[in-house]
């Protein structure tokens, strides 16, 4: 067998690294301009959007970002985005609960919050996702 018709040649591995810091990149502008013009519709209105609810809407990206890097495969799925349309909201709602309950939630706690919701949703969508593979058998 061939073993150098097996690895991908060095201009492509190049390539992929280019492509992935460039997506990398993109995500960070990306960011960085929604932060821009919350702080920019905030300087002009004079809301001010606590730190909670931003960080509110950074971890619930964070996490759809981890479910869908996941669950690359389930993408085409009808039935995969109902699921997971479903989580997220759970998500959202019992976060605004909690928010307006306890007011002063610390920015950390997102982060073992977040940790254990994607387990849990990871729970639920392998265990929906897998009995629909094996109800097609």
């Amino acid at each position: 067998m061939n073993v150098s018709a097996q690895r991908p040649t060095r201009p492509t591995r190049l390539l992929a690294i280019v492509l992935e810091s460039l997506k990398l990149l993109g995500i960070a502008v990306g960011c960085l301009i929604i932060l821009a013009l919350v702080l920019f519709i905030s300087v002009k209105t004079g809301i001010v959007i606590p730190r909670r609810w931003a960080a509110l809407g950074c971890w619930t990206s964070f996490l759809i970002w981890m479910i869908l890097r996941q669950y690359k495969s389930y993408l085409k799925q009808v039935k995969f985005w109902c699921v997971l349309l479903c989580l997220l909201l759970i998500h959202v709602i019992a976060f605004i609960v909690v928010l307006q309950w306890y007011p002063d939630w610390r920015l950390i706690w997102y982060v073992p919050t977040v940790v254990i919701e994607a387990q849990f949703m990871g729970a639920v969508l392998d265990t929906v996702m897998r009995n629909k593979h094996s109800n097609s058998r």
